[in-house]
This record gives C-alpha cells, structure tokens and sequence, in this order.
C-alpha cells in the first residue's frame, strides 16, 4: 500500500474507474483539471490516492476553503472532497489510513477545521462520525426544505435575462448581505460566473433584483433554488414571481435561510421538510471548538458545495 498525491497516479485512469465504481460518476482524465479551471478553492492539491498493487483502492480529495470567523478574521480551512474506496477493497482501513492523512497533513499547514459535505445514508458518514467530524447546524437553527409543486398553466413562460454585470452586481449584494456573518461567506471576484461555467449552466438561471437575487438550477420537472438573498420581503416576492413566471413545473428551495422567505413561503402554500439526509460536517485538526470560532450562526448555501 503507497498513498500518491493525484499528478502522481500510475494513470490518471485509474481514478475514473474509482468515481464509477463508487459513484457511477464519470471522471474523465482532465476531470480534475477541468474542476480546478472553475473552483478557486482548489487550485491546490487535487487530492490523494491509496494503491493496493496496481489499483487505486482508496482516494481522499483535498482543497482549501475561505471561512470567516466570529472575530471577523479570514482563515484558511482543509475541505474533503470525492472521498472513495472501491468496492473490491471496502472494509480494510483504507479510507481511515487516507482520512488521517489528509488530516495531520492539513493540522501541520496550519489547518485549524476540516469541513466535509456528504449523505447521511452512506456507509462513509458513521465512519466521518468515528473520525471526529459533527453535523453542523447551518445559521444555529433548522434550515427547512420548501417544495411546492405547481398546476399546469396556460400562461407563456417569461424569459429571464441576466447580463455579466447583473453577476457583477450579485457578488456586491452578497457581500453586504452576508457583512458580519461566519462561515463561507468569503468568495474570490468572478466567483458566481466560474460556477455557473464549471456546471454548464447559464446566466438566465440567476435571477437578480436591485435589492436581491435567486441562484436556480433547472431540472427536467421543475428548479432548484440554491441560494435566495434580499434585502426585504418586497424583493423575496418580485424575485419569486420571476422564477415561478418562467414555467417550472415544480420549485424546491434547498435551504430557507431567511425567516421573511420561509413566511412568503408558507402563505404561497409551500410544504416544509425539515429533516435532511446530507449534512455539512466539520471537524477540529486544533484543540479548538468550532462553535465558539464560528458561533451558533454558521453561513453556508448549497451553492457552496463541494
């Protein structure tokens, strides 16, 4: 068994036989550098890799993640990402011999927290839980579901149009918006722009208002709302208007982090799921408490995720 950083794997093959045994994802070979083009975040490292003879077993992947915390100050943190054992080697320690790693590799950079995003139905999570990693509760509270599935209509769909300075104008507002907030709260110029392009989206699914802004993603039945952030329930409601006039057949919002939105929500006759099956974990590589650096109020979006 040798553990490699990822430029050194025997053939850059080799991890996409890995994403699609575990994932059924595939990751072609500039999978990695296609991701690092778009992400700011990790332009670093790409990750690490177990062998056990000539397959890849195991592979951790790594990045650095901008937090803000309650002092106000910048830090640099260790994210997880594309965490994999192949199924022909589960069971044997290598996940935990990576995850170690990758741990006291990033505690001797100066990494004070590891943040991770994953599923609680997978069999990794009781393993992120042995490790040391906790749930943490985004914005110190429930974060519900809102899903709202709408009657077929008559009316033609309206068009949304969204110009580069519009995307200009939605990192201002994010900035004021999320002023004096922890968490991920701290994004790079141009960072909306090189997300959309990383997924292949387009500029119309952010629908942007002078006083806020929606981040959608489409689905073959309906959207997904991964971000939502204004001023006032008179935006909430224009933005809203907006995307339902579009046409989608169904409207989920990943996470209601404004109580003005989740009202809206609930006059509008949205349903709230307030359990969830994926969680952001984290993960103290000091002898430091994550609630007390961040606070019970800890920011984070799915537009975040890694």
């Amino acid at each position: 068994m040798r553990i490699v950083p990822f430029n050194e794997l025997r053939d850059p093959h080799d991890f996409f036989e890995l994403m699609e045994a575990c994932f059924n994802e595939i990751a072609q070979p500039e999978h990695a550098a296609e991701i690092q083009r778009w992400d700011a975040r990790r332009k670093g490292e790409f990750g690490f890799g177990i062998y056990s003879g000539r397959t890849l077993a195991a592979f951790v992947g790594v990045m650095d993640l901008p937090v803000r915390t309650r002092s106000g100050n910048v830090e640099t943190a260790l994210g997880l990402h594309h965490v994999a054992t192949h199924p022909a080697f589960a069971r044997r320690g290598l996940a935990r011999e990576l995850l170690d790693f990758v741990h006291n590799r990033g505690a001797r950079a100066g990494r004070r927290f590891s943040f991770l995003f994953t599923n609680k139905n997978w069999v990794a999570y009781p393993l992120y839980r042995r490790v040391g990693y906790e749930d943490l509760r985004i914005i110190g509270r429930a974060t519900p579901r809102a899903v709202r599935i709408f009657d077929p209509g008559r009316k033609r769909p309206i068009r949304n149009r969204t110009s580069w300075a519009d995307l200009a104008y939605v990192e201002a507002l994010f900035a004021e918006l999320t002023a004096g907030r922890t968490g991920m709260v701290v994004r790079e110029p141009g960072w909306l722009n090189a997300r959309l392009r990383q997924h292949k989206q387009r500029r119309a699914e952010v629908f942007v208002d002078r006083d806020g802004y929606a981040a959608t993603e489409p689905d073959m039945f309906g959207r997904w709302i991964r971000e939502f952030l204004a001023r006032d329930r008179a935006a909430f409601e224009r933005l809203l208007d907006r995307i339902i006039a579009t046409g989608c057949k169904g409207l989920v919002d990943c996470c209601v982090l404004d109580p003005i939105l989740a009202g809206i929500y609930s006059e509008r006759g949205f349903r709230f799921r307030y359990h969830t099956y994926h969680a952001l974990m984290a993960k103290p590589l000091a002898q430091v408490s994550v609630r007390q650096t961040f606070g019970p109020h800890f920011f984070w979006t799915t537009v975040d995720q890694f």
